[in-house]
Parts: C-alpha cells; structure tokens; sequence
C-alpha cells in the first residue's frame, strides 16, 4: 500500500548535512506548499520586473538573486528558478530572455551562466564525498573537448569578440558536471529541484491550451509580444506546433516517473507524478510533434511495465482516465480540431515505415537535412569541425546525430556514445547485483529506460547531446547523469 510520507527539504538548517525525516506527512505537506508559493511567488515577480517594469529595475534583481544565491545552501530551490528563467514559464522567459549586459558593446550574458559559474565556485570549496563512477571517462572527453578548440582555431574560427564568448558561453554549463556531485550529496537535495518544477510543468500545459484557444501567445496577449510564429489559428489544414518549456518537460516526466521507482510515496504522493506525465504527455500532444509523442510514450510505458511493474487492471485505469480526459478535450472546438491535426501527423510515421523518407511531405530530417550536414562532414570525417567557423554555419540541430559527427567526428562520436554506453551498463549491471526488496533497485533499472527514450527524442527531433550545452540544456543534462551517480553511489552504501 503507497503511503504519502514525505522527506524534510535538503534546505532545512544545512543542505550538506543529514537531519533527521519528518514523521508527520500533514506538516510536510504544510511546509512544501510554502516553499512551492514561495518559489511561484519569486518567478511572478521576476516575470514582472523583465517584462514590466523600467529597464534599469532588472539588472538590480538578477545581482540581488546571484548574491541570494552564492549566500544559499538551498541548491534545488535555486537550480530549478535558474531552470525556469533559461527555459520558461507560461510563455515568458526562455533562452536569453534573463540577462546581464556585463560589457557595453557586447551581448548580454543570460543570468543562468552566471549562476552556474558561481555555482562551481561554491562546489570548489566543498570537499569531495564520492567520486562519479564515470569519473575517469569525463576526463577523457574533456581532454577530447580542448582538441574541438584547439581544431577550432586551426582550421579557423573568428576572433570578434561575440564569437568568442559564444564559445564561452558553450563551455560554461559543463562545468555542472563538476559542480552538481560537491553541491547535491543527497536524494532529497534533487528531490527539492522537483518539488518546484512539477508546478511549472502544469502551468506549460495551461499555456498549451492557451495559445490554441486564443491564437496568440501569453506574451502576445499582454503585449510583451507583436507576433509568435507558432501561434496561428488552428483549422482542419493548419496544425499548431509549439511547445513550451521543453526541457522542463523533458526531465519532470524523468523526475516523475524515478521518484515513482524509487520508494514510491515517500518523496511525492503517487496520484501527482502520474498528474504530471499526464499534463505533460498531453503538451507533447498537442505540439503534434512526433519525436516528443514517441519518447514520452516508450519511457512511461516502459516504466510501468518493467520498473513499476504495474498490474493489468493498473495500467488499463490509468489508460481510461487519460481517455477520459482526450474525449473531455474534444469537446473544446479548437482542442478538438488539434487532437485530430496531432492523430493525423502521428499517422504519417506509417508512411515513413512503407518508405517514404519525407513521411508525406512533412519530415524534411532524412532527405534534406541529414543529408546536407553529412556533405559536410565528409570533408573532415575522423574528427570534424570543432569549434570553427565552418561547423557554426553548417550545423543544424535539428539533426541531432549527424551535428555531432559534423562537430566531433568519428572519434569524437564514438566517445561520447561510449560514455553514454557505459552509463547505463553501470546502472543496469547494479541493478541486478541488488536483492529484489532493494530501494534503489527499480530506480537505477529506470535510468536505463529513460535514455534511450531521450536518445529517440534526440535522434528524431532536436540536438540534445554534444560536447557543448546551453543553458537549461546543460541544467536538465547534468541533471540525469549528476542523479544517476548519486544513486548508484548510495545503492552501494545502503544494502
């Protein structure tokens, strides 16, 4: 029987240091919706000041929250606020949408660098309590890392000053890697980071629906915005595309779905986690986007069959509540006419799989831009581009694989799959080494189920995986990996 226990906030007095649980699940839930409107309290009030107040009023926030930050032991509170200005909320914020306009003449430095470099400062004064047991392998990519910049400026990369602190600015979230394993030495630190993104996760839903209904953005609507190119009037003939927040999407459907393997009900009531794949499933739906369908699906399914091992009746209930809820959305005229719009393109993969390789005239990956960037790639095929002008202006994200072949090459490539390869043997092989009654057991065994759904995801829609990041991209990546190790390093203390 999943009871609701719920663990103390890593927050409480000492963020390094164990305290004792909280007994009285009533008082927890008490205090973590506190600490929830708290934290919705501070992003609404980031929102305003970016969007609505005078200029000169921001700067001032964002060094007061940096100064907050450095001065704070509550690293899951941070991290997820850091997530959501790089990412987004409702609509508002996103990639350079936070910045410090750090030298005149220059572009601005989104706030979320800035977090992760003071970030490493405070870990660099933090004694080490394990070592990651990938470790010796990120050492190994890193030094690959510095022959992509040293190619870069042999083959010939600009020296204006913006390009070189895009380089920069690529770097800078790898340094999480060294940070996250000194600043989060507990599964309830990482349990804090959802504890306030699952909100977030919901409200992008409502701004899904929002931008459908009205045919205008969030931002649109209060007038922060002129035009949105995603937001048209949806018809039988025009399909809406957009999706927001992904990467918060992205790794509350992972934090959802692990706190669910690992001692279900104590960190979050089992009803909210499936809420949240819910909601966030349902996003991913009506962005009609096919990548993002087939990912959420194979993890969640995946999941509950072989990690959560749910029974028959369990699954075909949870089936039938999210039918319940399809058939409720149809309801809504413009919803409707998008569900049918999302089923349609979903349908295209047939076409895909009888050998059309532009499933109908609308995936352009595998005949056009796969294509295009391997040209490329074979002028330099062992070991790419690196960070030259020639990789910015070929490169394309939305062909995730062949970008990193483009980039690395083939040595390059073979590394980093190495790496994601020995990742998850470590996880499974522990899983099987642990009794069956294990707490951590299901936990590690999901790890091996959620990257590759992330991996499809990567390989089908976007550039996820690289030898640079950007922001909330190196947040949600560090994330996983930084978690995974965590994990894998209590399992073997906690027999």
């Amino acid at each position: 029987m999943l009871n609701s226990y719920l663990t103390p906030s890593a927050s409480d007095k000492d963020a390094y240091v164990t305290s004792e649980p909280i007994t009285n699940a009533e008082v927890a839930e008490t205090s973590d919706f506190k600490k929830v409107v708290q934290f919705l309290a501070l992003v609404l009030f980031s929102l305003g000041v970016n969007y609505f107040a005078p200029k000169f009023v921001a700067p001032v926030v964002w060094i007061s929250v940096l100064v907050a930050y450095f001065r704070s032991k509550d690293e899951g509170f941070w991290l997820a606020y850091f997530l959501v200005l790089s990412d987004g909320f409702f609509g508002f914020f996103g990639m350079y949408s936070a910045m410090l306009e750090a030298i005149p003449g220059l572009p601005g430095v989104e706030v979320g660098q800035i977090y992760i470099i003071l970030g490493f400062v405070k870990a660099a004064k933090l004694p080490k309590t394990y070592k990651p047991f990938y470790q010796d392998i990120l050492i190994i990519l890193l030094i690959y890392l510095i022959f992509l910049l040293v190619q870069g400026y042999a083959i010939g990369v600009s020296f204006e000053l913006n390009v070189q602190f895009r380089l920069i600015k690529w770097m800078v979230p790898l340094f999480l890697f060294y940070s996250l394993p000194r600043l989060f030495t507990r599964v309830e630190q990482y349990r804090d980071v959802f504890l306030y993104l699952f909100p977030v996760a919901i409200v992008a839903l409502g701004a899904q629906i929002f931008t459908i209904t009205t045919s205008h953005s969030p931002m649109q609507n209060f007038g922060v915005q002129a035009k949105a190119k995603f937001a048209i009037k949806v018809t039988k003939e025009k399909t809406y595309r957009g999706l927001y927040n992904e990467s918060i999407l992205l790794i509350t459907t992972f934090g959802a779905l692990l706190f669910l393997a690992l001692r279900p009900g104590k960190y979050f009531k089992s009803w909210y986690c499936f809420a949240v794949v819910l909601a966030n499933f349902a996003s991913v739906f009506l962005s009609a986007t096919r990548g993002w369908v087939i990912c959420f699906s194979f993890a969640t399914i995946m999941s509950m069959l072989f990690v959560l091992k749910m029974s028959f009746n369990r699954i075909m209930s949870i089936m039938l509540i999210g039918l319940i809820f399809l058939f409720g959305a149809q309801s809504l005229p413009v919803i409707g006419i998008q569900i049918e719009n999302a089923v349609r393109r979903l349908l295209t993969l047939e076409k895909l799989a009888e050998g059309d390789m532009s499933a109908g005239g609308t995936l352009i990956r595998l005949n056009t831009r796969g294509p295009r960037v391997m040209k490329k790639f074979e002028e330099s095929p062992l070991t790419g581009f690196g960070f030259s002008n020639e990789f910015m202006h070929a490169d394309d994200f939305h062909v995730g694989n062949q970008n990193i072949l483009l980039h690395s090459g083939i040595i390059g490539y073979a590394l980093l799959h190495f790496f994601f390869l020995y990742f998850m043997f470590k996880m499974f092989a522990r899983s099987l080494d642990l009794p069956p009654e294990h707490s951590y057991k299901g936990a590690l065994r999901y790890f091996c189920i959620f990257f590759p759904a992330w991996f499809m995801l990567h390989s089908s829609s976007q550039q996820f995986f690289s030898y640079y990041q950007t922001v909330q991209g190196g947040l949600i990546f560090a994330l996983f990996f930084c978690s995974g190790a965590l994990l894998y390093e209590k399992s073997r203390h906690e027999e």
